[in-house]
């Protein structure tokens, strides 16, 4: 029999055994399936059981390779295409997967051969998350594994219920993406984040700048995130809080220290005693016995001594103190954490709207120039009018001095120009001097507004759902985490009563070198002095230093739990106030379309009108500021929508505005 025939009879093996189980995948079904004999069945694989196994494997091979890339760029896209490929090959074998799992007690065998590949995958989402974290996208990789096996139950989930329940997931083409949005926000990555992420030329990586004089608003976040001092703090803080997680955890471990000492007595006590009550010489042959011959004289009289010790201690019991300062530790870190988070948001956000600042005082100095060019448009026709005598010099007068007028508002509009883009170098570190080309523009499309409630499209194409929610609020979290550490600060004082037990053990090698030496060279010459001692340590009388402790640590907690209080009400007004800003930003963008198109018809009416002589000059000026004052609405109102839009995207990981407090 040739080899395509067995090929073909896993296969039909895998399609009966996923359709009917082990009990109903008969040989003759399979052989059937195949299209061969039984015969042929048993002379390949010798039995029923081997055909199933072999199909399980294979089908279980056949999954898509992990393709997560070493070097992560795009976390969203890259995790996107992984989930794709992994929920589809689910989704596709997801017939024998549930025939593996119900027969899994009598057939363990390939249960084990099925989990081969969602073993590998999570191993790898687990390396990935870990990669994520080393370069900087996420805080932490401490919840990978949970993280990564919350994603691949979604996903898993998904693949095997899909059929049977279509209204408990999202649609099929956005389910991978919409459950990698979740994993990535369940591990700490805002939408800052996100927004860094998008591919820089190596150049401007290496240089930290925009290459060839050009910013994008991506580049303009990245440079914004490495340079600020606000983000280096926070970095600190995190760092700080592991180190005082390593200190808290470094309780629970034996200690060993180590220390060598040299000793020169100028003038020793032993020594004088020696020396004042020693007896007379003895000159008889037995000779010694005296004071100054005695051993101990000599060690106590030595005028050197050189000391090697090793110092061991060991905590038995603390009656539950160290599990509080570890608590308490990791609730600070958890805050620090939250800290680095809500300084990277509120960076984006600074840098964003220095950013659209500068786009919006280019686009105003181009309405200004625009303007200028129709007032001297408007002088010319005035000139030419004069020269005809159709119109008198006070006409040719007042088109020069509204010429005139409109050179300061452009001079002005150049200024403010200059002034936002210096305010924007200096933000981002860049060269004053440079010259500089933004090059994400400021979206001007009525079709991309969206309802409030809904996703929100941002300027990099980017469609984000806003979480305005008090509970996933940074600053809420971050006081979460406050309370918790003054919880664990009062529970350590308060068992600061109770006693402590203690191992300890001293190991000690004394020298005494003779005059003229520095050291013994001989082993036997250095003395050992070893001591083990167990010590319960019971505060009988403290002079109400534990009940200071504790009513500190009482007025801390009640402090952080009102402070806890005032935020979320604080963070509540915040997302209201957000909202609204949204809504008036879109509002006022929805009133300013059109309505330059408009005015712009108008003046071109205006101009024929006036070239006409049936309207006058007066007219025509009006409608000429009616059209600039309309342009400019439209820009602001544009430049305000964006910025509205991300701050209610960043909502959940910003500081609390000043106008949300009390």
């Amino acid at each position: 029999m040739s080899e395509p025939t067995k090929q073909h009879l896993i296969e039909a093996a895998a399609r009966v055994y996923s359709d009917v189980g082990f009990r109903g995948a008969t040989t003759r079904r399979i052989a059937d399936e195949a299209g061969v004999n039984e015969v042929t069945l048993f002379r390949l694989f010798g039995s029923k059981a081997a055909l199933i196994g072999e199909a399980v494997r294979s089908q279980s091979a056949a999954g898509p390779a992990a393709s997560l890339p070493e070097v992560p760029e795009d976390p969203e896209a890259e995790l996107t295409e992984w989930a794709a490929e992994d929920h589809t090959f689910m989704f596709e074998c997801r017939g024998m997967i549930r025939a593996t799992m119900a027969e899994m007690n009598e057939r363990p065998e390939c249960a084990l051969e099925v989990a081969d590949h969602p073993v590998e995958s999570f191993r790898a989402l687990c390396s990935y998350v870990e990669r994520l974290a080393e370069h900087g996208f996420i805080p932490s990789a401490k919840d990978a594994a949970p993280a990564a096996a919350m994603l691949k139950g979604s996903l898993f989930a998904d693949a095997m219920g899909r059929d049977m329940m279509p209204e408990m997931f999202p649609p099929a083409d956005q389910a991978p993406s919409t459950y990698v949005r979740l994993f990535l926000r369940a591990l700490g990555a805002t939408l800052a984040l996100l927004l860094l992420v998008l591919p820089v030329p190596a150049a401007a990586q290496q240089s930290a700048g925009p290459a060839a004089g050009t910013l994008s608003l991506a580049e303009a976040l990245r440079i914004a995130e490495q340079k600020s001092e606000a983000v280096a703090i926070a970095q600190s803080g995190v760092r700080r809080a592991g180190g005082q997680q390593r200190q808290a955890t470094s309780q629970l471990f034996p200690q060993l220290n180590g220390t060598v000492a040299y000793q020169r007595a100028i003038k020793s006590q032993f020594q004088e005693i020696s020396e004042r009550f020693a007896g007379p010489p003895d000159t008889s042959s037995s000779g010694g016995g005296g004071l100054e011959d005695s051993p101990l004289a000599k060690i106590f009289a030595a005028p050197t001594t050189a000391i090697f010790t090793l110092a061991f201690s060991q905590n038995l019991y603390t009656a539950g103190r160290i599990g509080a300062a570890r608590s308490g530790a990791d609730a600070a870190r958890t805050a620090a954490d939250i800290a680095l988070v809500s300084a990277r948001a509120q960076t984006a956000l600074d840098a964003a709207q220095a950013y659209f600042d500068a786009v919006a005082a280019d686009r105003r100095l181009a309405i200004a120039d625009s303007s200028l060019a129709l007032t001297e448009r408007t002088l010319a026709a005035t000139q030419l009018g004069r020269e005809v005598g159709s119109l008198s010099e006070f006409d040719l007068l007042r088109a020069r001095v509204t010429r005139d007028n409109q050179r300061p508002l452009v001079i002005q509009a150049r200024g403010a120009r200059t002034m936002a883009y210096l305010r924007l170098k200096q933000l981002l570190d860049l060269p004053l001097d440079a010259p500089l080309t933004l090059t994400t523009p400021i979206r001007d499309d009525s079709a991309v507004v969206a309802e409030l409630g809904g996703p929100l499209t941002l300027a990099d194409a980017r469609t984000v759902t806003p979480d305005t929610s008090v509970g996933s609020r940074a600053t809420v979290r971050q006081g979460e985490a406050q309370v918790m550490a003054q919880q664990s600060a009062l529970r350590a004082a308060r068992l600061a009563r109770l006693p402590s037990l203690q191992l300890t053990s001293t190991y000690q090698r004394f020298a005494y070198p003779a005059e003229g030496t520095f050291l013994p060279g001989a082993l036997d010459l250095y003395f050992p002095n070893w001591t083990v001692s167990l010590g319960l340590s019971v505060p009988l009388f403290t002079g109400g230093r534990l009940a200071g402790e504790r009513m500190v640590a009482e007025a801390n907690l009640s402090q952080a739990m009102h402070q806890l209080q005032e935020t979320r009400e604080q963070a509540e007004l915040d997302a209201h106030l957000a909202l609204t800003e949204l809504e008036q930003s879109r509002s006022a963008y929805l009133a300013s379309v059109g309505t330059d198109t408009q005015a712009e018809q108008a003046y071109r009416i205006a101009e024929v009108r006036f070239a006409e002589g049936i309207s006058t000059q007066l007219e025509l000026t009006e409608v000429r500021v009616q059209l600039e004052q309309a342009r400019l609405q439209r820009v602001n109102a544009a430049r305000d929508l964006e910025l509205a839009k991300l701050r209610l995207a960043l909502l959940k990981d910003l500081p609390l505005s000043q106008t949300g407090g009390r």
